[in-house]
């Protein structure tokens, strides 16, 4: 299995992106044109990096996705190709977890700035002014998560901090976005916004870790974490099928 390749595909925020590998190797990663590109851009995406490893889609031997938490349209696509490889072409699939792949971002903000934090926080919006937050700490060169993945609301993540001694805590994800406010404090401070949505080069770095564990997921025990369903299904109360 050592000639197959690795495929990685983001789609659990707004921004997307596709990567493929051999081995641990990286060998192409390609980010969407734009928001939520995710549907109309990820199949022709997946050509082209098959195109630039001069392979087919039965080179593939692992697929790693993100499953959440995530966005309904975007995890639904990355859930259905991972199982169309998982049922014809017998891929393995990883399905990692979102604040994982974020928290990847981490090892390449760390090199462009002085600062040292002794944990960063990962946070995404869960709305109603709940948002999902995982906190990693630096442990043996790697960062490890601590709390999380949880449902907080920001002053319940900030109160959790201070009692566990946090000091200097680094902030990345796109829950961030429209409500960085509620998180400032301080104990915190926020990465550039560059490093705050998840990417496929860190889903393939997490990917690999998971790999090398066996933690493969078989297609049909596959299921997104949504940060929330849709409004209609959610009135209804009707349950989500990926």
């Amino acid at each position: 299995m050592g000639h197959k390749l690795n495929i990685a595909i983001e789609t659990s925020g707004r921004l997307g992106s596709a990567a493929i590998g051999r081995g641990d190797d990286l060998i192409s990663e390609i980010p969407f044109s734009g928001h939520m590109r995710h549907s109309a851009e990820l199949f022709s995406t997946l050509e082209t990096l098959l195109g630039q490893a001069n392979a087919s889609v039965s080179d593939i031997g692992q697929v790693y996705i993100t499953a959440g938490p995530g966005s309904f349209t975007g995890l639904r696509i990355a859930v259905t190709a991972a199982k169309m490889l998982g049922f014809a072409q017998k891929t393995k699939i990883i399905a990692a977890d979102t604040m994982d792949v974020i928290a990847e971002n981490i090892s390449i903000c760390t090199k462009n700035i002085e600062k040292n934090f002794d944990c960063i926080c990962t946070i995404l919006d869960a709305k109603k002014n709940f948002f999902y937050a995982g906190v990693f700490d630096q442990i043996d060169g790697q960062w490890q998560k601590c709390f999380g993945t949880e449902v907080v609301t920001a002053q319940q993540l900030l109160d959790w901090l201070e009692a566990n001694g946090k000091q200097n805590v680094g902030l990345l994800g796109e829950g961030l976005v429209y409500y960085a406010k509620k998180f400032e404090s301080p104990l915190t401070c926020l990465l550039d916004e560059a490093y705050w949505p998840a990417t496929a080069a860190g889903l393939f770095r997490v990917g690999r870790r998971m790999a090398k564990a066996g933690s493969f997921i078989e297609p049909a025990a596959l299921k997104p974490k949504y940060l929330r369903p849709p409004d209609a299904i959610a009135k209804t109360g009707r349950s989500v099928k990926p």
